[in-house]
């Protein structure tokens, strides 16, 4: 008797293919009347294989009844561990099992490594024919089986035949060299019943590790239901100028220039980090395949700029209805593809942000953000009326203000500014717009150190609404009620009997 199967032999232990380790179970360990043998199980089945702890599985070859095939290699790793909390580190080894010309790709290591480790030995449930014809075998489901073949260190390889679901759920399987079909339960040969998608990973890309220092530049998203690019910078100004933490440290640059909200853009800045899909679908796709999913001419494509000098693009290509997709949950799912990862994916609008994604879902609808302490300069003008502030200070207990060249109140003017930061940008404006006539108010702001400076200026829009210009160009409407509550704060500025309004 070799040392890859032991025997078919009565009283044998429950099955320990799913939870087994790497210690297989010694047929000589207990005497028969200590077995501890399933009342319910048929005498004449027993141990299928048996490999003993040495005996470590190499590789896995596994044959679908249609002709395709996977193998899954053994490869003995490196890793890290903490020494109990504390910074110095010690390298073990730990064996890791790859998909075999896949190995570029992500992939489920821990899913692939129970197809060896998990498979030691393996016991049958029943005898259901111990000399088959080839009828029976069809009716089995063993003429077009899927077969498995385990290859191990310093013993012979162990090969089977898994056929169709038994009535009572189970599964048929036949030893390579034994004619004999036994009935197995389900955990024992299901993993092997699974294509190499199943064990290719769904996260395409991680999440950005806090440590990276890599910076993302810019995205540019074109999709082709929007007539315009989304297109976001990062801006070194307010990674150095923060004062809170919250702010978004990117801009919009196209459609409008403009500030973003920092938790409505994140997923597109950095979308392209912890990408998770909800299938596999195509591996190493041809240019073919490509054009299938519709890649040859996508429905959205996002370019990824960093500061180390690379580029990456990610683009959505045809929709899809899934397997598991009915008329009373109907679902939708985007084929996808990273130009850096050589795999098609199939993702669900939920899990990513690109694909309905606007101007003005991510706009933080805020004209000016300058903190108040670092004003130089701002220059109110309504008609005939103007107050020119000048300022020096980092805080309001230094700041040193003055009005038409008198001194002032910095906490006035830090009231009248709040309005000011509240700014309500209603509606974003597209389109170019000249508006007509002069401006109902301007603002004119620059900062102590000559950075970050705007003139802001609101006009007649129309229809109760108005128009709000940045630097010469039209960006927003408002309500008009929000300007003559402007002017009139402008008006009791120095009566400081009077109280701001603060809602329009």
């Amino acid at each position: 008797m070799n040392k890859q199967v032991k025997g078919l032999l009565a009283a044998c232990g429950a099955l320990a293919v799913l939870g087994g380790g790497l210690a297989a179970l010694k047929l000589t360990e207990k005497p028969a009347e200590e077995s501890s043998v399933d009342d319910h199980m048929d005498p004449h089945a027993g141990i299928l294989w048996e490999l003993d702890s040495s005996d470590v599985i190499s590789r896995v070859d596994i044959t679908m009844p249609d002709g395709r095939s996977y193998a899954v290699n053994r490869k003995i790793e490196k890793e890290e561990q903490n020494n109990n909390g504390s910074d110095e580190t010690t390298q073990t080894e730990i064996t890791n099992y790859y998909l075999e010309g896949l190995e570029d790709l992500p992939m489920d290591t821990v899913s692939i490594r129970t197809l060896a480790t998990r498979s030691y030995s393996a016991s049958a449930n029943s005898v259901v024919e111990e000399h088959p014809t080839a009828e029976d075998l069809k009716k089995f489901g063993l003429d077009k089986a899927t077969v498995v073949k385990f290859t191990a260190d310093n013993a012979d390889p162990v090969e089977f035949y898994i056929g169709a679901r038994t009535p009572k759920g189970e599964y048929y399987l036949r030893c390579k060299d034994n004619e004999t079909v036994y009935a197995v339960s389900g955990p024992t040969v299901e993993p092997f019943l699974r294509d190499a998608n199943y064990y290719l990973g769904k996260t395409v890309t991680k999440e950005q590790d806090s440590e990276d220092t890599v910076k993302v530049k810019s995205v540019r998203v074109d999709r082709k239901d929007l007539e315009y690019s989304i297109y976001l910078t990062y801006d070194s100004y307010y990674a150095e100028n923060d004062k809170n933490g919250v702010a978004s440290l990117y801009v919009m640059q196209e459609p409008i220039p403009c500030l973003l909200n920092v938790d409505r853009s994140s997923g597109i800045t950095h979308g392209f980090y912890g990408l998770n899909a909800a299938e596999v679908i195509c591996p190493h796709p041809t240019e073919a395949q490509l054009s299938e999913y519709g890649f040859d001419d996508p429905f959205m494509t996002a370019t990824m700029e960093t500061d180390n000098g690379k580029t990456s693009v990610f683009r959505l290509g045809k929709t899809y209805e899934p397997a598991d997709s009915t008329e009373e949950t109907p679902k939708t799912y985007y084929y996808g593809w990273l130009d850096s990862v050589n795999c098609v994916y199939g993702f669900a609008p939920d899990d990513i942000s690109f694909d309905n994604v606007t101007a003005e879902d991510i706009t933080a609808k805020t004209v000016v953000d300058n903190y108040v302490w670092d004003i130089g300069s701002l220059v109110y003008t309504a008609g005939d009326l103007k107050l020119d502030f000048k300022g020096m200070g980092e805080s309001k207990d230094d700041y040193v203000l003055k009005l038409n060249g008198q001194e002032a109140d910095p906490e006035r003017f830090r009231l009248l500014y709040t309005y000011l930061l509240n700014t309500a940008a209603e509606e974003l404006v597209l389109e170019e717009v000249t508006p007509e006539g002069e401006p109902l108010v301007t603002v004119d702001l620059e900062q102590q150190d000559g950075k970050h400076n705007a003139r802001i200026a609101f006009y007649d829009a129309g229809s109760r609404k108005a128009y709000i210009s940045v630097n010469g160009r039209v960006l927003y409407r408002c309500r008009m009620s929000y300007v003559t509550t402007l002017i009139e704060n402008l008006k009791i500025y120095e009566d400081t009997s009077k109280n701001f309004t603060m809602t329009w």
